[in-house]
């Protein structure tokens, strides 16, 4: 499984690759932004090695350089959608949130189990 994950926060992205890395997924890639987001999703389409999955925050730059958006990942899982884009969304964010039209939404806090939710839901994806 190839995953694209959405994050600014180090300490973050580097708590979701390990809980990945647990469930048996080895290739996973940090972006920080949306514009360059869509760009790696675009040429892993190209050559043919598409993305499986994408896991998003809620709040980083929609480009480098910009200051963080609230709702970029609202905004990126919209553009997702309106360019029929098939891959599979897990919204991994400290807002405890539903968002509609993803495959999954985590709550990324202290006091929930979001390690075994995000294995659970990966692990629901390989069998599929």
């Amino acid at each position: 499984m190839k995953v694209l994950n959405f994050e600014d926060s180090v300490y973050k992205a580097n708590a979701i690759r390990k809980v990945l890395n647990q469930c048996g997924v080895a290739k996973i890639e940090l972006v920080s932004n949306v514009e360059d987001g869509l760009q790696m999703l675009k040429n892993a389409e190209d050559t043919g090695d598409p993305f499986d999955l994408i896991i998003t925050d809620m709040h980083y730059p929609m480009k480098q350089g910009a200051v963080s958006d609230t709702e970029a990942g609202e905004k990126l899982v919209q553009l997702l959608q309106e360019q029929g884009k098939q891959t599979k969304v897990i919204v991994c964010s400290s807002r405890n949130m539903k968002l509609p039209g993803v495959y999954g939404c985590i709550w990324y806090s202290e006091i929930s189990d979001w390690e075994e939710e995000l294995c659970d839901l990966v692990r629901e994806m390989e069998k599929n």
